[in-house]
């Protein structure tokens, strides 16, 4: 089985861009912590303050694990799971998170 590649997209408060990235290690660590693979943050060129988050998973069930932890349940105090969210235009409603699965290139549809 391919691996999910999962982007996670979200503008963050330009007086919070500080502390967003400081925080933002500490998500990125906690992530490779629990099996993340590939964890990487990029901003946007022509949209500063834009970011994007990139990494693999192994299952759809972990995708959505994590979904859930960033974005719908409350996280407990001190977890890392939303640590960014206040950081973020809008809150928690504006980070948006989609799975993608590769597609066989080569193979026949069957």
């Amino acid at each position: 089985m391919h691996s999910i590649q999962v982007f996670v997209e979200y503008k963050v408060k330009p007086d919070m861009r500080e502390e967003y990235l400081h925080k933002i290690k500490d998500v990125a660590t906690a992530m490779n912590y629990i099996g993340v693979d590939d964890f990487i943050v990029h901003e946007g060129v022509d949209q500063p303050g834009l970011f994007v988050e990139m990494f693999h998973v192994p299952t759809i069930q972990a995708y959505r694990k994590i979904k859930r932890k960033r974005c719908e349940e409350k996280a407990a105090t001190g977890e890392f799971w939303q640590s960014v969210n206040h950081c973020i235009q809008g809150g928690t409603e504006k980070l948006h998170m989609w799975a993608f699965s590769p597609i066989d290139m080569n193979g026949s549809e069957e």
